[in-house]
């Protein structure tokens, strides 16, 4: 009987023994697992950022060469040398509007240029002609570099508002009389990671407050920069408001408010830091991605055969709304147009809905979606 006992207490000894072990290797392994899957999410939100990055830069350079393009043909235009030469402001407002006024007319695409002065004062502005005159020495110190530069430039600058600026040289018998700039303010960039279901805040540096003079009614993000976004709401700035930027410009990549944040530094022409880009993705797109066999971020736009038909048919009936898809561009605008420009926009808009009946217009106000600004922090 007591050996009996005693065999049955070894079976369950070693049955303890065995359980022990079992729960040993059963943590090992565990822990592995857990430190393979944090490795394996970090490697995928850095490939992530890089790849946000890489589609960034790529719709900036595609945004500062479109500019180029435009301030390149527009400083071929000899009557408007001949005008810059001569000082005679008025005709190069008329010569500079036409032109511009021709390539919206045929291209459907909004250009903003200006001519500035070699002294640096401004000379002509294709949207409004009352700035004619008024030096931009103090808001626009980028303009030195042509003192020692002959070629064009598209860079990123902050002038009295953070954009692009595409500028070039105008010489006349080998001497600098002015430049012709082309200005955006990253609305193509915006739209296509719009397209992608990615929010994208543009940040300006804050001490450049005092210079943007545009922007100084935009809402602060701390204490470190101010929004160049035109369109916002409370929910953004709550999500940007309580980031510790300095250790979010080291990690690169953060995770807030049930979102996943990824820094970019905005350099402008001198390779100076002066801004941030801040791209915003939920954790279903950053989990839709890391099972994703692209490498790109295309997997964003994938769609299905029925998505890709309600949007189709949504855009064929939002457009059967209007005369034109560019009435309807033209409306999408009056949220983002930037305040300099309001006065010809609203000039445009008034006369082509002037061409529309009653019922129409009543029709577009009850479907179009009137995006209304939220005003953050008041500098």
């Amino acid at each position: 009987m007591n050996r009996m006992i005693e065999k049955v207490m070894q079976v369950l000894g070693n049955k303890k023994i065995i359980a022990a072990v079992f729960l040993v290797i059963m943590g090992v392994l565990g822990a592995v697992f857990i430190h393979l899957e944090k490795e394996v999410t970090s490697q995928t939100l850095q490939r992530l950022s890089d790849q946000l990055s890489m589609a960034l830069n790529n719709q900036l350079d595609k945004e500062r060469s479109a500019a180029l393009r435009y301030a390149l043909i527009l400083s071929q235009n000899s009557n408007l040398s001949d005008a810059l030469e001569q000082e005679d402001e008025d005709k190069g407002f008329k010569i500079l509007s036409e032109v511009m006024e021709s390539i919206q007319l045929y291209t459907k695409t909004l250009i903003r240029s200006q001519i500035i002065t070699s002294d640096y004062f401004i000379f002509a502005r294709s949207w409004d002609n009352s700035y004619a005159g008024m030096p931009l020495d103090f808001h626009r110190p980028d303009l030195l570099y042509f003192q020692n530069h002959k070629k064009p430039r598209a860079a990123i600058e902050v002038g009295r508002k953070l954009g692009i600026k595409a500028t070039v040289p105008v010489y006349h018998q080998e001497k600098m009389i002015g430049f012709v700039e082309v200005v955006s303010f990253f609305e193509s960039t915006q739209e296509y990671f719009d397209r992608l279901g990615i929010n994208l805040y543009v940040l300006m540096d804050e001490r450049f407050y005092e210079t943007a003079v545009f922007m100084q009614e935009s809402p602060a993000i701390g204490k470190e920069y101010i929004l160049a976004n035109p369109k916002y709401t409370q929910s953004d700035l709550k999500l940007l408001g309580g980031i510790d930027f300095k250790s979010f410009k080291q990690a690169r990549v953060l995770f807030r408010q049930g979102k996943y944040l990824f820094y970019e530094p905005m350099k402008n022409g001198e390779g100076e830091t002066i801004g941030a880009f801040v791209f915003s993705l939920t954790e279903k797109q950053v989990s839709a991605y890391s099972h994703s066999d692209r490498e790109d971020i295309s997997f964003l736009i994938h769609l299905s055969r029925d998505e890709l038909y309600d949007v189709m048919m949504k855009k064929s009936m939002d457009n059967a709304l209007f005369h034109s898809t560019y009435d309807k561009d033209l409306l999408y605008l009056k949220d983002v147009v930037a305040p300099e420009d309001r006065e010809l926009f609203l000039d445009e808009a008034r006369e082509r809905l002037n061409s529309y009946s009653k019922e129409e217009l009543i029709g577009i106000l009850l479907d179009y979606k009137v995006s209304k600004e939220v005003k953050g922090e008041i500098r």
